[in-house]
């Protein structure tokens, strides 16, 4: 008899400590000052102690409604995360009115490097500087992202002169749960046209080192280089660095100075010729490098109709801080007035230009004409200074008239 009063005393227990835990299950927290009427975690209702499933690194989105009961001054809702040391989140601090209901957001920032092993809550508190009104915990079931390349560094140089290469040392992580396969790296400055790629390979979603299977790891550090183009102007240029793979892609920004080169000039002794129909006139121009580098450039004439032009060279190879000067020739069997500009080309860029004026006008003279017209002129001459003597021979002399002296 005495056994079945212990085991009823027992059940009693037990019932009544189950009510309780059902009560605070069931029914909202209840405080001095408000209770919480709901806890919504991306807009999805959880209850206390409900599992809600989310995802590493993601921004976790909690809304918390609240109802004071009772004025309260300095009140404030505080989200922490148990399982993850110093992660929490807390709205500012502001007065309540009784009866009155609350809606507040707090954003938290779930960490990537999280133990899928381990158990994590979250947990809801309205407090003010005197006590805690009320509080709710969430059970929280934090999963990696199938598939997912994190970027963890990329280490350069800040600043890079045109013409130079740049090298980046990049460094990948594998975040997801399944291996990331045949994965790559691309760099690249979209102002300057320019990229480059790398091959990462497969990386596996933990590191794996034994004796019975082959080395396998989760991270990989490569270097991607990039070729800045010598005709690049001084500036800020964006580094576009992107991890991907076909389950994958993740980009990050990185900002890098480049020095420009000095320019390439072009010299000209004159741009302007007078010429006969069918003589060729003459220009040269003289290619300057000033840069540090050697530099190869192609010729590109772009002329009037009717104008032929010849160039000496189309391709010209300047060593650094150098100049080379190419002949030009241009002609045109009819008159009129001519011009043509030559493009210099290098890297694929039109560096420099020169614009040059041909003046064609009537037509040439030989050189046998031209002794033909000399003798016909130098006949005139002398048939003019002929003409002169035999004037000045055939005039008679002045006779002088002489007088008798008379006497009377």
């Amino acid at each position: 008899m005495e056994t079945q009063m212990i085991a009823k005393t027992i059940l009693a227990s037990f019932v009544a400590l189950f009510a309780i835990v059902l009560a605070v299950v069931v029914m909202p927290s209840a405080s001095a000052f408000g209770t919480i009427d709901g806890v919504y975690i991306d807009g999805v209702f959880y209850g206390n102690g409900e599992n809600a499933g989310v995802f590493a690194g993601e921004t976790l989105p909690v809304r918390v409604v609240f109802t004071a009961s009772e004025n309260q001054e300095d009140v404030r809702i505080v989200a922490r995360i148990f399982g993850e040391a110093g992660l929490s989140e807390q709205t500012e601090r502001f007065d309540v009115v009784q009866d009155s209901t609350y809606r507040k957001l707090l954003n938290i920032d779930l960490p990537f490097d999280i133990d899928p092993n381990e158990s994590f809550i979250l947990e809801i508190t309205v407090e003010s500087n005197s006590e805690e009104a009320a509080s709710q915990q969430i059970m929280l079931e934090i999963q990696r992202d199938s598939y997912l390349v994190e970027i963890l560094s990329v280490a350069g140089a800040t600043e890079v002169a045109a013409g130079d290469t740049l090298s980046l040392d990049v460094v990948l992580k594998n975040r997801g749960r399944h291996e990331a396969e045949d994965t790559f790296v691309e760099a690249s400055i979209p102002a300057l046209g320019v990229t480059s790629r790398t091959f990462y390979g497969d990386l596996s979603s933990v590191d794996i080192d034994s004796e019975s299977t082959p080395e396998k790891f989760d991270s990989a550090e490569r270097r991607v280089f990039l070729r800045i183009p010598s005709n690049a102007a001084t500036g800020v240029y964006d580094i576009e660095v992107t991890a991907f793979n076909d389950d994958s892609s993740t980009t990050v920004i990185k900002r890098v100075v480049v020095v420009g080169g000095l320019r390439t000039d072009i010299v000209s002794s004159g741009t302007t010729e007078r010429v006969a129909t069918g003589e060729k006139a003459d220009f040269s121009m003289t290619i300057v490098n000033s840069g540090n580098t050697i530099k190869i450039y192609e010729l590109v004439v772009d002329a009037d109709a009717g104008l032929n032009v010849g160039l000496a060279e189309s391709v010209v190879v300047v060593p650094a801080g150098s100049a080379k000067t190419v002949q030009i020739t241009a002609e045109s069997s009819e008159e009129g007035d001519y011009d043509f500009t030559v493009n210099v080309h290098s890297e694929g860029q039109v560096v420099q230009s020169k614009t040059f004026n041909a003046m064609v006008e009537g037509t040439s003279i030989s050189s046998g004409n031209a002794a033909v017209v000399l003798t016909i002129i130098l006949a005139i001459i002398f048939v003019v200074l002929l003409v002169v003597l035999i004037v000045l021979l055939t005039r008679k002399p002045e006779t002088k008239e002489e007088f008798g002296e008379s006497y009377y």
